[in-house]
């Protein structure tokens, strides 16, 4: 049972950190509002599927801590993007 809840935990952080790009990209009005709300539907499924027969323990603590910081680092991903360094012209040079 506690192999299932950490599966299922491990596929929140991965809907938390989608949820978090899709909300900044939502406030950017980059994304549209039914993927966000998807996204989050997603996560709370899994955060209560983690919760449901145990309530806080130690593991659905862990997992709520890392949900939330997944959720930040996709929220500081997608307003943050990485630089574009110019590979293209540094492997492939103008004559």
């Amino acid at each position: 049972m506690i192999l299932f809840r950490a599966l299922v935990g491990l596929l929140a952080l991965f809907f938390a950190h989608y949820l978090g790009r899709s909300a900044a990209g939502l406030h950017q009005r980059r994304e549209v509002r039914a993927r966000t709300v998807t996204w989050a539907l997603r996560t709370a499924v899994c955060v209560g599927a983690v919760l449901w027969g145990r309530g806080l323990d130690a593991l659905s603590v862990v997992v709520l801590a890392l949900t939330a910081v997944s959720l930040g680092s996709g929220i500081r991903r997608q307003l943050r993007p990485p630089k574009d360094e110019g590979l293209v012209e540094v492997m492939l040079p103008k004559e």
